[in-house]
């Protein structure tokens, strides 16, 4: 069983792509979350992902929302890249299909790092509890685009149900084709929080606040 982590799961997941959503709009939303009372403001995340840039690119570009995110009392995730994870000083990874496994993540990072981790199915959900996650990131839930056919609220459904009947508790999040438009639905159906890269998730403070 994993230690628990550092941090609590967060409730919205702001995702990286500068091709979508340019920087400078990014650090604007993360500047109007420092309106937030702090323990609001302590269950967003900005997930670095970005693959299109070089390494260089990357880190200048992870130097610089990790000082924003830490002004605004935010969380900082990176995407498989375990050593700028360290180098920056995250509060954890979010691992795909061919990162690393969890326990690989923690031997790296630490005991009580905070792993999340991509799942495309109910068997990946349970799967990653098995192996101690923090979290998973259940998608698509809705169109998006380039990521296939959705799978729809009622795979987190699905999913909560899987993880009661095998005794485990994971955290999960909602991702593909969320915005401010369907967020609470994804909540409703019971998803622990929500992510995505284009809709400005940080202004659904709400689902920040809860529990």
């Amino acid at each position: 069983m994993s230690e628990t982590p550092a941090v609590r799961a967060p409730r919205v997941v702001v995702i990286t792509s500068m091709r979508d959503v340019p920087e400078a709009v990014l650090q604007e939303r993360i500047r109007r979350a420092r309106d937030l009372p702090p323990a609001a403001r302590a269950r967003l995340a900005v997930q670095l992902r970005d693959p299109e840039l070089s390494g260089r690119e990357l880190y200048q570009l992870g130097l610089r929302l990790r000082r924003a995110t830490l002004d605004a009392g935010i969380l900082l995730l990176v995407n498989d890249r375990l050593d700028l994870a360290r180098i920056l000083g995250a509060d954890g990874v979010h691992l795909g299909r061919r990162s690393v496994s969890i326990e690989d993540a923690r031997a790296f990072l630490g005991a009580r790092s905070f792993v999340s981790v991509a799942c495309h199915s109910i068997a990946d959900v349970v799967d990653a509890a098995s192996h101690g996650a923090d979290a998973a990131l259940l998608s698509p839930i809705f169109a998006s685009p380039g990521k296939g056919e959705p799978i729809g609220l009622e795979a987190v459904q699905r999913a909560r149900e899987a993880l009661d009947r095998a005794g485990f508790r994971l955290p999960i999040i909602a991702l593909g084709g969320v915005d401010k438009t369907n967020a609470a639905a994804c909540i409703e159906a019971g998803a622990h929080g929500v992510a995505g890269i284009r809709g400005d998730l940080f202004a659904t403070p709400r689902f920040a606040t809860q529990g």
